[in-house]
């Protein structure tokens, strides 16, 4: 079985997300939830950034936790040190390495990103940390350039090489050539992914650079970041527990949604609809023939088990798309015990009464109910 490592960002990259403001206190807190979850790492800014940064990374790594705590550290002499001088595992070091960054970012030719960055990572080596080096805006980089770089930072001995998409610019199949040639020319070196959302394609790279080669992933809790984001967490898990489960088998996904729920909190910001495993519909059916199926198999349309994540699948009953089964079911849970005839009756009733607008859980028991005593009072008149 092949190894995986999740990487989480929310600390890091999440901060960039433009309502995003943790406080110590929430920096903790998310970092311990992430290790309960069972991440391979987490990210953290470089302590550089500002004093309240370095002692929340300080007090991180001070929590003893299972995840191992990497910095996101420029390839500057001063930012290593100031990282070296705190008890992070080690360092990710990156280096922007397309045209576009080179001219109008740090303004470094190719041989001078390599001068500058060799002696980073020996040192980093030296004092025995973890280091990887990323190249940034890998997938506007001339392919020359790439490898001249990579050949130049693996032969200084970095442990592994990130690819990230930066600006979103990449398709899977990019993705896929990308990261197969740096696996096939790198054998020894562990490859990393970063893939960002701009185009709506951040979860769909990031398996393939999984199913490529890449053996570490970045994510992070929502897929929140810089502009659009980055893969979200449950999105990688989902399509992880689905085709690759044995990989997931040491993380306790019930940790997930409350993970998640506390980071919106954090942010003042409801999960997105659509999000995978969290969303609020995420394991809820309506349409009548989907309800049927469902209440018969669950299997039938839920490719996820909710109970997996400490969750519950939802049939809704309450629009005017339900169906005689589902409101059959719901009368059955209420105790009641209705003919065919009754059932498909109190169907129409019901999708009579949503015509005029979606009946919640609590109001279709209700109206049930009502139908219920009303029909036998109609009946105890005759």
């Amino acid at each position: 079985m092949r190894s995986l490592a999740i990487l989480d960002s929310t600390l890091r990259e999440g901060e960039q997300f433009i309502k995003t403001f943790f406080t110590l206190e929430q920096r903790v807190k998310i970092a311990r939830w992430l290790d309960r979850l069972g991440v391979t790492f987490i990210e953290l800014p470089s302590p550089v950034s500002s004093p309240e940064t370095r002692e929340a990374i300080q007090a991180i790594c001070a929590l003893g936790l299972r995840s191992h705590v990497v910095a996101h550290v420029r390839c500057v002499e001063a930012d290593v040190q100031a990282a070296l001088d705190t008890d992070v595992y080690g360092l990710n070091l990156f280096f922007g390495t397309s045209t576009e960054l080179r001219s109008y970012s740090h303004g470094r030719r190719i041989e001078q990103i390599v001068q500058q960055s060799v002696p980073l990572i020996q040192q980093v080596r030296a004092a025995g940390r973890y280091v990887r080096f990323s190249a940034e805006d890998a997938f506007r980089s001339d392919l020359v350039d790439l490898l001249t770089i990579f050949d130049a930072v693996v032969e200084a001995g970095v442990q592994r090489i990130g690819l990230p998409d930066t600006v979103g610019i990449a398709t899977p199949r990019q993705v896929d050539r990308l990261v197969s040639l740096a696996a096939a020319r790198y054998p020894n070196v562990s490859i990393e992914f970063h893939g960002h959302n701009d185009t709506g394609c951040a979860i769909a790279n990031t398996i393939a650079a999984f199913e490529a080669g890449a053996d570490c992933l970045d994510v992070t809790v929502m897929g929140i970041g810089e502009r659009n984001g980055i893969a979200s967490l449950s999105g990688i898990i989902s399509q992880l527990y689905i085709h690759y489960p044995d990989l997931l088998a040491h993380y306790d996904l019930t940790q997930l949604m409350e993970l998640e729920l506390y980071v919106a909190e954090c942010l003042n910001i409801n999960i997105p609809y659509n999000m995978p495993i969290t969303a609020p519909c995420a394991f809820t059916h309506r349409a009548g023939v989907h309800t049927k199926a469902v209440l018969n198999n669950p299997g039938a349309y839920e490719i996820l088990n909710p109970t997996d994540f400490g969750l519950v699948r939802h049939v809704d009953v309450g629009s005017r798309f339900t169906g005689r089964y589902a409101v059959g079911h719901r009368a059955v849970t209420l105790g009641l015990q209705l003919t065919s005839e009754e059932v498909a009756q109190l169907t129409r009733a019901i999708k009579e009464r949503a015509e005029h607008g979606s009946l919640n859980d609590e109001e279709v028991n209700t109206f049930i109910l009502a139908w219920y005593e009303e029909k036998g009072s109609l009946v105890w008149e005759r």
